[in-house]
């Protein structure tokens, strides 16, 4: 998923079909997610660091707005995981078919990940995670999602994101958003996208609130030094990212919780 936008849900139900419009007209931009500096050189080593302790075989993963299967590509399948073991959902149809044909065997499904119909039907797993995706959802659709993940999740099953850090949020104007709640934001290929801004602290009680108990807590700002190995224009590329970003303390949030019983 491009950039700080990864996926997006509107707060209302009647536009869940439209949305699944919208980002199959992003399909392609998405598809090329994986050249990013912010995945690259933040968000991938993020979720491996979430992820890592549970790469086998056997662990059964939840992908929480899946897109174009950057997560499995990047991380999962090298880790080890068994495709077979994989489950996606989306919103867009779109890039549900591209995600298909990157990641053989792994099962992605259309859905809107606020259902709890939907996520209940695809049975229990050991860990279920989103990269990108939440501040994209009210703070009533990220409870729901919240909730859905407890009841998808086995007993003391993981359930780990990345999400843009609230400090980093910007509108419009490319001014930084300062109050919480909706606004309305720039997406990297064009056009508008409803956000919403949470506090590091309403995102951990969310997370309470449905049962979990939060066991990482990690604000990310864009590296100063870039890995060794890269090419000319990739460093070229990293040191423009870097001057760009780091006026921001933090650009990610990086959260790992565990299930525990009522």
């Amino acid at each position: 998923m491009p950039n700080d936008h990864a996926d997006t849900r509107t707060k209302h139900t009647a536009h869940k079909d439209h949305m699944g419009d919208v980002y199959d007209d992003f399909a392609q931009a998405f598809g090329e997610a994986d050249r990013l500096p912010t995945w690259r050189h933040v968000g991938k080593s993020a979720m491996e660091r979430l992820l890592g302790p549970h790469l086998h075989p056997s662990t059964t993963f939840l992908d929480l707005g899946s897109a174009s299967g950057r997560v499995e590509a990047g991380v999962l399948v090298p880790g080890g995981v068994a495709p077979s073991n994989v489950t996606g959902i989306e919103i867009s149809p779109d890039q549900v078919e591209m995600a298909k044909t990157r990641i053989p065997g792994a099962r992605f499904v259309v859905g809107d990940i606020s259902d709890a119909h939907l996520v209940a039907s695809l049975g229990l797993f050991d860990v279920a995670f989103s990269h990108m995706v939440f501040e994209h959802l009210s703070d009533e659709q990220f409870a729901q999602v919240c909730a859905n993940v407890y009841t998808s999740l086995k007993p003391e099953g993981v359930y780990a994101f990345v999400v843009t850090h609230p400090d980093k949020m910007t509108d419009l104007n490319g001014n930084l958003v300062t109050g919480y709640g909706e606004f309305t934001t720039t997406a990297p290929w064009g056009g508008a996208l409803h956000n919403w801004r949470r506090s590091v602290e309403q995102t951990v009680g969310a997370m309470r609130q449905a049962g979990f108990e939060v066991t990482f807590v990690e604000e990310l700002p864009f590296p100063t030094e870039p890995p060794e190995g890269l090419s000319t224009s990739d460093l070229l590329e990293f040191q423009k990212s870097a001057e760009h970003y780091r006026k921001y303390p933090a650009i990610r949030l990086a959260v790992k919780a565990t299930k525990r019983p009522f």
